[in-house]
C-alpha cells in the first residue's frame, strides 16, 4: 500500500508534525510505504529520519510566489506516483491537492480535522471557508483528532476519530532524566513550570506571559521553560522583556529532546484559545506532570485525574492553580493514567486496518 502524507510542515513542536511522525515510525514497512509532502518547508530534523527509511519527501513549492507552478509541481507528483492512499491534514492547502488526488484516481482521499478552528483570525475564517468547502467536497473519507474537532469540521457527516497516540516508552516519567535536567541547569530546588506549541496566536502566548508576570508575584523560586518557534516569537519575548520577566523564562526554542524536559519540570500549561486534541497535552500526561489546559480545549484530552481546565481570562487565576497543583503526588499521578487509547502501539494497528477497510471500499 502506497501513501502520501499532505503536511504544511515538518516543525518540532508541532502537534500534526508529531501525530504523523509517531504513526509513520509505526506503519512504514515492507508492505505499507508513506511519503510525505510538505506545503511549507522550513526544514526539518525528521528529513532524514524519512529518507532513511526509503521514503520520499518532496517539498511543495508556495503558492504565493507561482500558484500555477505549484499546479504543475502536484499534477506531476500524481502523473508520476501512483498512491493507494493520500492523507491531507492541511484544509486549505489541502483543497488543490485533494482535488488533483481525485482528479487522477487515487482511491483513498482522507481530510483531517485538527482543530476547532479553522483561522485564529475571523478574516482567516472566512476566507478558509472556501478552500475547506473544496477539500470535503474531494476528499471521500473523513477522520478527526477528537469529536469536537470533527463536530466543527464535518457537521453531519459520518466521520472517524484517530486519537493523537504517543509511545508510551519515549514519554512515561524517567527519575534520571529529571536529575539530570535540573541539575544541569541549575534548577534543584526551582518549581518548574513548562509548555510546548508554536509561537502563534492560537497558543495565546502573550497571555502566557501574563502567567509568569502573575506567577512572579507570589513566588520568586520558579523558571518557565518554553520549547516551540514560530511567527511571534520575537514579539513574545519583547513582551516578557517589557513586563520584566525574562529572567524567568528559559526559551529552549524548537527541542527533540522534550520528552525528558516533561520528567524534569513540576506544571505543564496550555492556554490555547483552541485546540482540536492536543498532542503535546497528551504527551505530557503520559509523563505524569500535572498539567493546566485552557476550558477551551476539548475534556477528551483529559487522561489524566490532575488535569484541570480553567477559564483564560484571568492569569492570576492560573497562578494560583499552578502553585496548587505542582503539590500533587507525581506517583500518583502516574498511576491514574487511561493509557490505551493513546498508546502508539495499539493504536497504529487501529488505523493500518482502517486504511486497509477503505482502499477495499474504494477501489471497487
Amino acid at each position: 500500500m502506497k501513501i502520501l502524507y499532505v503536511v504544511k510542515n515538518m516543525r518540532l513542536a508541532n502537534g500534526v508534525t508529531s501525530y504523523a511522525m509517531n504513526y509513520y515510525r509505526k506503519l512504514v514497512g515492507k508492505d505499507i510505504r508513506i511519503d510525505f509532502l510538505v506545503v511549507n518547508d522550513i526544514g526539518s530534523p525528521y528529513y532524514d529520519e524519512i529518507k532513511a527509511n526509503g521514503s520520499n519527501i518532496f517539498l511543495m513549492p508556495p503558492y504565493s510566489k507561482n500558484i500555477f507552478a505549484t499546479v504543475k509541481y502536484i499534477n506531476d507528483l500524481f502523473k508520476k506516483e501512483k498512491y493507494d492512499i493520500v492523507h491531507s491534514h492541511v484544509l486549505n492547502s489541502g483543497s488543490v491537492i485533494l482535488k488533483l488526488a481525485k482528479h487522477y484516481g487515487v482511491p483513498v482521499r482522507i481530510l483531517h480535522a485538527h482543530a476547532t478552528k479553522s483561522g485564529d483570525t475571523k478574516l482567516k475564517e472566512i476566507r478558509n471557508k472556501f478552500f475547506i468547502a473544496i477539500s470535503l467536497a474531494n476528499a471521500n473519507s473523513y477522520f478527526a483528532c477528537s469529536k469536537l474537532a470533527g463536530d466543527y469540521l464535518y457537521g453531519k457527516r459520518k466521520y472517524t476519530v484517530i486519537n493523537n497516540a504517543v509511545d508510551l516508552k519515549r514519554y512515561s516519567f524517567d527519575q534520571e532524566a529529571r536529575d539530570r535536567l535540573r541539575n544541569e541547569y541549575s534548577a534543584n530546588d526551582k518549581l518548574i513550570v513548562t509548555t510546548v506549541g508554536r509561537f502563534t496566536k492560537q497558543k495565546n502566548p502573550m497571555f502566557i506571559v501574563d502567567i509568569i508576570s502573575a506567577l512572579a508575584e507570589k513566588t520568586k523560586n520558579f523558571e518557565f521553560w518554553w520549547f516551540g518557534n514560530g511567527i511571534l516569537e520575537e514579539e513574545t519575548k519583547k513582551y516578557a522583556e517589557e513586563k520584566g520577566v525574562t529572567k524567568y523564562i528559559n526559551f529552549f526554542g524548537a527541542n527533540d529532546k522534550v520528552n525528558e524536559f516533561y520528567s524534569a519540570a513540576d506544571v505543564f500549561i496550555l492556554p490555547s484559545l483552541f485546540e482540536g486534541l492536543p498532542v503535546v497535552g497528551i504527551e505530557a500526561q503520559i509523563s505524569g506532570i500535572p498539567c493546566l489546559m485552557s476550558d477551551e480545549i476539548t475534556r477528551e484530552a483529559e487522561i489524566t485525574d490532575l488535569c484541570k481546565y480553567i477559564p483564560i481570562d484571568s492569569a492570576s487565576l492560573w497562578a494560583d492553580k499552578i502553585l496548587e497543583i505542582s503539590k500533587a503526588d507525581r506517583s500518583a499521578n502516574i498511576r491514574s493514567i487511561k493509557k490505551d487509547n493513546y498508546d502508539i502501539d495499539k493504536q497504529n494497528s487501529i488505523l493500518r486496518e482502517k486504511y486497509e477497510a477503505l482502499y477495499e471500499e474504494k477501489s471497487k
